[in-house]
């Protein structure tokens, strides 16, 4: 916190406690943090509440407690950003966005990630942008755009080495100094590994022995290590390999962060199955499994089984092979329905049409075709994402000149996992459909736009409308899905389906942007849930 000078004695040991602890006591941190948000909820005092919750979502991040650290982190991430704590709002964005990325969910990742850098260049923190750099570039790293990647990394570069003498104040600074320049060397010397260029690579590597050997910890030595084995053995130096897995195999254990590890450790892994080294891949195989099963990251778990079913088709071991694959179909088709739109906004990713100079007109043709496709959710036929953000900002920017109202919902069916759970993926499916079918009849003179927001999320934007229609439009949407009548006996809201809407609603000015309101948008379909689902709440931006 910034100052917690005003507060009582009690309070500022409370907060002294956590800080102290972090990292190196959780039960300590959480039990502090627990007694901090009793105070901070007795005396109405958000920043309490929120550095409580922000505390204790960081410290279930560490102990890779995946279900305690979402509540935690996006409850907290919404109270900063009430009273203004942006470091807060930032680190908490990248956190969710590490997370997310973790899952496989990389669309949800870059809308995180970019947020934290909106609001980091909106507020001049760049001693905070250079860490949500490095995190983009390990997302573009995950997705094999190296080049990308290695341009945001090489951003996170220039600003901690232009900076070093601020950021070396200490001793404890100048270990973390050199540890995140080791984790800087690595990255980069990953990508330059993945491109075919090994001696850029060993250029990275010989730069951490140089510098940065003497400064880092154990989860540090464990991302240098994987990174090292891994380049040996591109270079065929056999003997220098095997003394390295003979060290990793004294470091990994069930004590290490492995959410954020689990990259170079997975790779690793790889490499031991590409060069038949079974008995040391068995032995990481053992640790990485009982960690990420306390994570219940079903993607990290899809992506341990794939190696599995490399090993058994090897073998030919057709029995367990076929077991696993079970197990591996279950795990997809768990992550189907919140993942449908990934491989769509991958591409939106990989590709910038815009960019592309050929003049030919059939070419023209197919392009804009494709660009069409790339924009349209899949399963409802909907704007997806990137339709969403490109439109929307049109819109946007259009309401700005005009001087115009712009109102952007967020709704989402209530008690939809429920819906899914029992009456399957197939319906489950239908009922998306449906409900984008009844949303789209929306669109009226071309001045209301709809989406996919993502699993049974959906975003409709409204132009030039006054706040009294835009609340009668909702209201007549969620009217027209309930006399739909599509029975849910497992909601606890009614007897069929029904939806929850957040809408934020403002004249928008030059210096606000799309994303501001979308995020309204959702704090107001959050706000309309804390009533009761099946519900409307709409929000002026200004409030």
């Amino acid at each position: 916190m910034k100052d917690n000078t005003n507060y009582s004695e009690d309070i500022q040991n409370l907060i002294s406690e956590i800080k102290k602890y972090r990292g190196v006591d959780p039960k300590a941190v959480i039990d502090n943090c627990v007694k901090l948000e009793e105070c901070g909820k007795r005396l109405n005092e958000d920043a309490l509440v929120g550095y409580a919750q922000f505390s204790k979502a960081e410290t279930y991040y560490l102990l890779n407690d995946l279900k305690r650290f979402y509540p935690e982190m996006t409850s907290a991430r919404g109270v900063m950003q009430k009273i203004g704590e942006w470091d807060f709002v930032i680190m908490a964005n990248n956190m969710l966005g590490i997370m997310s990325l973790n899952r496989g969910k990389v669309p949800y990742a870059m809308d995180y990630y970019l947020e934290a850098l909106s609001l980091c260049q909106k507020y001049k923190l760049s001693h905070l942008e250079w860490i949500v750099n490095i995190n983009m570039g390990t997302m573009y790293l995950n997705i094999e755009e190296y080049r990308k990647a290695i341009d945001y990394i090489e951003q996170a570069y220039d600003y901690i080495v232009e900076n070093k003498e601020n950021c070396t104040k200490s001793e404890e600074d100048i270990k973390d100094y050199y540890r995140n320049l080791t984790n800087i060397y690595v990255d980069l010397g990953k990508a330059y590994l993945e491109l075919g260029d090994l001696d850029k690579a060993q250029e990275f590597m010989d730069k951490i022995d140089y510098e940065c050997i003497q400064y880092i910890s154990e989860p540090e030595f464990i991302v240098v290590y994987t990174f090292k084995a891994r380049l040996y053995n591109r270079q065929n130096k056999i003997r220098k390999r095997d003394s390295v897995i003979f060290d990793i195999s004294d470091i990994i254990d069930t004590h290490i962060p492995i959410m954020d590890l689990f990259d170079d450790i997975y790779d690793y892994m790889l490499m031991l199955f590409e060069i038949g080294y079974y008995e040391d891949l068995f032995k990481v195989t053992q640790v990485v499994e009982s960690l990420i099963r306390m994570t219940a990251i079903k993607n990290l778990q899809r992506k341990l089984l794939s190696i599995k079913l490399k090993y058994c088709r090897k073998e030919g071991n057709q029995e367990e092979y076929g077991r696993l694959a079970v197990l591996y179909y279950e795990l997809t088709e768990a992550m189907e329905q919140e993942n449908h739109n990934m491989v769509i906004s991958m591409i939106d990713l990989k590709s910038d049409y815009d960019d592309l100079s050929a003049i030919n007109i059939e070419f023209k043709k197919k392009n804009k075709a494709l660009r069409k496709k790339t924009e349209t959710d899949a399963v409802t036929k909907l704007a997806n994402r990137r339709g969403l953000r490109k439109h929307g900002k049109e819109v946007f920017d259009k309401c700005v000149k005009n001087k115009a109202g712009f109102a952007i919902e967020m709704l989402d069916i209530d008690y939809f996992k429920q819906y899914n759970d029992n009456y399957g993926h197939q319906m489950g499916d239908m009922c998306i459909k449906t409900v984008a079918n009844l949303i789209s009849k929306q669109k009226k003179n071309g001045k209301i736009f709809t989406a996919r927001y993502g699993g049974d999320e959906f975003v409709i934007i409204y132009e030039g409308f006054t706040k009294s229609e835009v609340e009668k439009m909702a209201e007549e949407l969620k009217k027209r899905i309930a006399e739909e009548a599509i029975t849910h006996e497992f909601s606890e809201a009614s007897d069929i389906v029904t939806i929850s809407q957040g809408i934020c609603y403002g004249v928008p000015i030059k210096g606000q942007k799309l994303d501001d309101y979308l995020y309204r948008a959702d704090e107001c379909l959050y706000k309309a849930k804390e009533v009761s689902r099946n519900t409307i709440y709409v929000g002026d931006y200004e409030e």
